[in-house]
């Protein structure tokens, strides 16, 4: 079975998945902004959280035709660069923190689980304290040739597992068109 299709969760705009839907993969995208539940040409846009995408993951995971997993956490409750508020926070929430690194988790896990490879993606935060070291660092303006509106500097972390692929490095898919 061909593995043709991505996974990315905590992910509303799919600017990710682009590249690979042009190289013939379907993508899956996991996030409770999508408002409804609907299929949008390749990607199928499930408007829940993971937890409650759990049954439709595992049978994704089960189906063999995965490829890849990407997790993009809200950072919000995590990165460095919003820890004047963390105090705040707490007072609101003692469980702000927990509950946000639980989402991360879950990105990890399935990404673990998954047998493919897999990405956390998260700005410098907590979660080297949760995860470890990332096994990747950059800034987005480093790749706003395919996004121009990230020409930023924000240190971000990937961690990964399984080797990183690339869309067009799968066998079988070609661009869109050729």
């Amino acid at each position: 079975m061909m593995r043709d299709t991505i996974l990315c969760l905590c992910d509303l705009t799919g600017v990710m998945a682009r590249p690979w839907v042009e190289h013939g993969y379907q993508a899956v995208l996991v996030d409770p902004q999508h408002g409804c539940d609907h299929e949008d040409g390749a990607y199928l846009k499930l408007a829940c959280t993971i937890e409650e995408a759990f049954d439709q993951i595992s049978v994704l995971v089960r189906s063999g035709r995965l490829a890849f997993v990407a997790g993009f956490p809200p950072c919000t409750d995590m990165a460095v660069s919003g820890a004047q508020w963390f105090a705040r926070k707490y007072e609101a929430d003692h469980m702000f923190q927990a509950k946000a690194v639980s989402v991360a988790e879950q990105c990890r896990v399935i990404g673990e689980m998954s047998g493919v490879p897999y990405m956390v993606e998260n700005p410098v935060s907590v979660l080297s304290r949760v995860f470890g070291k990332p096994s990747h660092t950059f800034d987005p303006c480093d790749y706003t040739a395919y996004e121009p509106l990230d020409n930023y500097t924000k240190k971000t972390c990937l961690w990964t597992g399984g080797g990183i692929p690339d869309a067009a490095s799968q066998p079988g898919h070609e661009p869109a068109g050729s």
